[in-house]
């Protein structure tokens, strides 16, 4: 978040103007950018990088259901997921990738074979 948009955000939130002056989403695929859920129950979910503040949690705490604009059927999308509106069809942006989590495992060298002259110690002086 850029610091004139976190700017922006604050000034909603003091206002208490936030829900108001959400932009509506224009035709075209919904990308699940983020989402925040907020101790006081409050949320919001930025789409297309548009935030919308009235997203709706879902039983499973890795989705959130997306309505792209008011009389328009909710998809349930994962983090980084795309939803073609025209199709319906639902991707990801790993595009048959894998994330990994954790470390990977070391790998090992072969042992270099040292020359004699490396194997005698140096002389003392």
């Amino acid at each position: 978040m850029t610091p004139q948009q976190r700017q922006d955000l604050d000034r909603r939130r003091a206002t208490n103007r936030a829900e108001e002056e959400a932009p509506k989403l224009k035709e075209g695929p919904l990308t699940l950018e983020g989402h925040v859920q907020r101790s006081g129950g409050k949320a919001v979910t930025w789409v297309n990088g548009i935030p919308q503040y009235d997203s709706r949690a879902s039983r499973d705490p890795t989705r959130v259901t997306v309505v792209p604009n008011e009389g328009e059927p909710g998809v349930s999308l994962k983090i980084g997921q795309i939803y073609e509106r025209s199709s319906g069809e639902v991707r990801d942006t790993l595009n048959g990738g894998v994330i990994t989590v954790g470390k990977p495992a070391p790998k090992t060298e072969p042992a270099r074979k040292r020359s004699a002259a490396a194997k005698s110690p140096a002389p003392v002086r």
